[in-house]
C-alpha cells in the first residue's frame, strides 16, 4: 500500500474531508468524477480518493514495450499528477490485481474500505453504480464494496453518488466506449442500460471542461483523443443513495 506523501503528516482532525471518491484504476477518478471534484473543490469542499489497484493491465497508448511492474509505476505516478490537477488528495493507492479485484476477499476489500471511511469520515461517497458506468467487472465490485463499506462505517457517511449512464444515453456510450476495451474479459458481457434519466442527479462539469481534460490528458499512457466520450465533458451523471 502506499501513501500519500500528507497523509503521515496530518492529525485526525485535518484528515476528515467532504468528499471520498473510490476507484478500481488510475484514469477512473479522472474520466468519470473530474467535474465533480473540481465543483467541490471549488465550494471549498476537500475531496479525496483512494484506488484499488494500480493499473498494471492497461494498454500502453504510447506503444512502450512495458512490463506489469513499469506499467504499474508509471500509472501510479499519472495518477498522482492527476489528482494535482483536481486540487484532490491521493490518500491510498492499494495493491490489488487489476482485473481481478472480482478474486480479492469481498469481506477483506470491505473492511479495507470500512476502515478508511472511519479514518477520513467523508460526508459524501463519490463512486461507480452496478453497472460500473463501462461493464468493467472492477468498476461494478469497487462500488458494490464501497457500497457495503458505507453502510458499516461509524460514522456512516451521509450520503453515496453512484456514477451512472443515463439510460438514454446508454445505446451512444455503449457503441462510443466500445472502440477502447482491450481486455474484453474484464466486462460484464450484458448491454449496458444505464439508469432511468428521471433517478439521477446531472452535474453540469461544463464549467471545467478544460481542466477534466487536462487531467485525462495526464495519465498520457492510456490517453487517446478519441477516447474521451464528449458528453463525460459536459456532465456527470449519479444515482443518489442516502445512507
Amino acid at each position: 500500500m502506499v501513501m500519500s506523501p500528507t497523509l503521515d503528516s496530518m492529525s485526525d482532525n485535518d484528515q476528515k474531508i467532504y468528499a471520498l471518491t473510490i476507484v478500481a484504476h488510475p484514469d477512473d477518478e479522472s474520466f468519470v468524477f473530474a467535474g465533480t471534484t473540481l465543483q467541490f473543490e471549488e465550494q471549498g469542499k476537500t475531496v479525496a480518493v483512494i484506488c484499488a489497484t494500480r493499473g498494471e493491465k492497461g494498454k500502453d497508448r504510447l506503444g512502450r514495450d512495458l512490463n506489469l511492474k513499469q506499467m504499474a509505476e508509471i500509472r501510479t505516478k499519472e495518477l498522482l499528477q492527476a489528482c494535482s490537477i483536481l486540487r484532490c488528495d491521493c490518500k491510498k493507492i492499494m495493491d490489488h490485481a487489476d482485473g481481478e479485484l472480482e478474486q480479492v476477499d469481498f469481506h477483506q476489500l470491505v473492511q479495507e474500505l470500512t476502515n478508511e471511511i472511519n479514518l477520513l469520515q467523508p460526508q459524501i461517497i463519490l463512486t461507480f453504480g452496478s453497472e460500473g458506468i463501462s461493464g468493467h467487472r472492477d468498476h461494478v465490485l469497487i462500488g458494490k464494496a464501497a457500497m457495503e463499506a458505507c453502510r458499516k462505517a461509524n460514522p456512516k457517511p451521509r450520503e453515496i453518488w453512484l456514477a451512472s449512464i443515463p439510460a438514454s444515453k446508454a445505446e451512444n456510450f455503449s457503441r462510443s466506449y466500445g472502440k477502447r476495451k482491450i481486455h474484453h474479459l474484464h466486462f460484464i458481457k450484458n448491454q449496458i442500460k444505464g439508469v432511468a434519466d428521471e433517478k439521477l442527479m446531472k452535474v453540469d462539469v461544463s464549467k471545467y471542461k478544460n481542466e477534466k481534460l487536462k487531467a485525462i490528458q495526464s495519465h498520457e499512457s492510456q490517453y487517446l483523443a478519441h477516447l474521451v466520450w464528449p458528453p463525460f465533458l459536459e456532465h456527470e451523471c449519479f444515482e443518489v443513495i442516502k445512507i
